[in-house]
């Protein structure tokens, strides 16, 4: 048996919202490709292009209102948000290990949802990153800064390189 999910917590901003966070989608790292073929191949292959294919998104979904939520709805150019995941999983052998995942963005979509009189509001964050850093047990797996064209997986920056042939 593999690390499963025990627990886990969400910070916006800084603040806590253990008992209230229950659920996080997390980023999907996609690397942009594009379709080659040349004489002498029989067919086409996808080649990656040092870059992700898409905007890094998640979902934070709360129980119940908390006003430091919509507080931290800043529509303002240039503002973003500190974001953070973290995770206890357990495996088999009973080792516990630590996960951790900071983000960096703004509140795209702030969804309330369908009220219903006795029921629970689920308030849904769509979030719009410009960061992200994937760690576990302290050791870091994924760190990309779009902006800062940094792309690192397991410790390793992919683009290191490319800066240095554009004077980045």
């Amino acid at each position: 048996m593999r690390d499963l999910l025990k627990f886990m917590n969400v910070f916006v901003d800084g603040y806590g919202y253990a008992g209230v966070a229950s659920a996080a989608e997390v980023p999907k790292v996609e690397v942009a490709t594009r379709e080659f073929n040349a004489a002498g191949m029989s067919g086409p292959i996808d080649v990656r292009m040092a870059r992700l294919a898409n905007v890094l998104a998640a979902k934070l979904t709360f129980e119940g209102f908390d006003p430091h939520l919509y507080e931290a709805l800043d529509i303002t150019e240039g503002s973003t948000i500190p974001f953070t995941v973290k995770g206890s999983t357990e495996d088999g052998d009973g080792a516990t290990h630590a996960h951790n995942i900071k983000m960096r963005g703004f509140i795209k979509v702030l969804d309330e949802g369908e009220w219903k009189d006795g029921e629970g509001v689920p308030l849904k964050l769509d979030l719009s990153l410009r960061y992200y850093k994937r760690e576990r047990d302290g050791v870091e797996l994924f760190e990309i800064d779009q902006e800062n064209m940094v792309f690192r997986v397991n410790g390793r920056d992919q683009l290191a390189e490319h800066r240095a042939n554009i004077a980045r």
